[in-house]
């Protein structure tokens, strides 16, 4: 496919989810939680853009009808999130107080009143803080340990001397547990792990489509594909005007080849990908966004995940760098051990090391990055049950070289603070998680007026 015609495939999936976002046209049972993490205020100006999936609401008055249509339509909303079955089973639902509805509205009038209460800086009174920080790229790696990764005996000598030495490590950022697509979905929409999750989802099991989010926008029914209830980092960049893009290695050369969309397992099936293939080492499970009925309904997978073979024509043009570039390597380079990927060839850590030399000085070295970026390279998963101590490195011209950091981190917090630098509301389980934004990047804040 050219590049011409993905940029009209784009231009279609956001015309989409603004017909969805804007117009009222939302997929049913979308949550108030949800509605509300969308919005943000932007960064460059200041000036308040909340976007909700009832921001139609914005374009009316403040009168009392129109606040009680809200209220209604809210209230439709949660009915018939309530229908589903699976809340026998404990799962919190939009419905399951009947104060919810009433909620549901409250929360859509709070929205409107946010983007109407502004402060002396022009942003939202409580709304996220502007910075300096435009291009995020996130390359997650495969965990095997703090020691391992950055200890003197490191195996990836590049990543743990090199680039070490220009970063802020935060020495304290674990996983989840021992698989890393838990630690890649909390990154991609704030969602607590499952059993299948926990299991690398080796079926690509669908959650129940009436399965509704609690009010925090979590879902902890079993499964690995969210229903259209549950926003993710992709839905909320591109209700917000800004742009982002998965690139995933080996994306390309699935049987489909170069023109393959948003490659992804066939639902209730088997996952293919979970280990490599001739030729072929793409990883699924590498590739959080595609667990998202949000961005797989409405062609948003198919505009902004492709291959990584496209990063470097992206990097050349700063107009064409996304505000986030979410790099998935391939299973041979991910840093799990591989025996298929070649005689000879490395595995581990090294094999991840080998990876960071190709790709690293690309990011470095384009004007995206040296301007206003952000480079984090961080670990899903580990070697233990419990939550694994990995460490992630944030590169930046707003990061101290060689600096450290002890705050205990975790994928929401990854979440929360992109989210954050970005504009953008917390998703889920980001909202009660701590955020380096203010911390490590605190030099990247924009100074305004009556700022302390």
């Amino acid at each position: 496919m050219t590049h011409r015609q993905l940029t009209w495939l784009g231009a279609v999936s956001v015309l989409a989810t603004a017909l969805v976002l804007f117009a009222g046209l939302r997929p049913p049972g979308l949550s108030a939680a949800a509605k509300a993490a969308i919005g943000r205020s932007t960064p460059s100006t200041g000036q308040p853009v909340v976007a909700t999936a009832g921001a139609s609401n914005q374009a009316q008055t403040s009168s009392d009808s129109d606040d009680d249509a809200d209220s209604a339509e809210d209230a439709a909303d949660a009915g018939h999130a309530s229908t589903n079955p699976s809340d026998d089973l404990g799962t919190a639902t939009v419905a399951d107080d009947p104060s919810d509805a009433a909620g549901s509205a409250s929360d859509d009038s709070t929205a409107d009143s946010e983007s109407a209460d502004t402060s002396t800086d022009g942003a939202a009174a409580d709304g996220p803080k502007a910075t300096n920080i435009k291009h995020v790229f996130v390359i997650t790696l495969d965990g095997k340990g703090f020691d391992a990764a950055f200890g003197s005996g490191s195996s990836a000598p590049y990543l743990a001397g090199e680039l070490r030495a220009q970063g802020t490590l935060l020495t304290n950022f674990s996983s989840l547990g021992r698989a890393g697509l838990p630690d890649r979905l909390a990154f991609a929409g704030g969602q607590p792990p499952n059993a299948s999750t926990n299991g690398e989802c080796t079926v690509y099991k669908e959650i129940g489509a009436l399965v509704s989010p609690s009010k925090s926008g979590e879902i902890t029914d079993d499964g690995c594909v969210y229903p259209n209830t549950i926003i993710s980092l992709g839905d909320q960049l591109t209700a917000n005007r800004l742009t982002w893009q998965a690139y995933a290695e080996d994306h390309e050369k699935g049987p489909g080849g170069p023109a393959t969309l948003c490659r992804r397992p066939v639902s209730n099936e088997t996952d293919e990908t979970q280990t490599p293939r001739a030729g072929d080492a793409y990883a699924a499970r590498n590739n959080p966004f595609i667990y998202f009925h949000s961005l797989l309904d409405l062609s948003g997978c198919d505009a902004d995940v492709g291959p990584l073979s496209t990063l470097d024509g992206d990097l050349a043009d700063v107009k064409k760098t996304p505000s986030l570039a979410y790099i998935a390597p391939n299973l041979c380079h991910d840093g799990s051990t591989q025996t298929a990927c070649g005689e000879g060839a490395p595995t581990g850590l090294a094999a991840a090391d080998g990876f960071l030399q190709t790709v690293v000085p690309k990011i470095l070295s384009s004007t995206a990055y040296k301007d206003n970026g952000l480079l984090v390279i961080t670990f899903a998963g580990g070697p233990s049950d419990g939550p694994n101590r990995n460490g992630t490195l944030l590169l930046s011209r707003f990061a101290e070289a060689g600096g450290t950091d002890d705050t205990a981190l975790d994928p929401y917090a990854l979440l929360r603070s992109t989210e954050d630098l970005l504009g953008l509301k917390p998703l889920a389980k980001a909202a009660t998680a701590k955020s380096f934004a203010d911390t490590v990047l605190a030099s990247a804040r924009v100074t305004v007026a009556g700022d302390d």
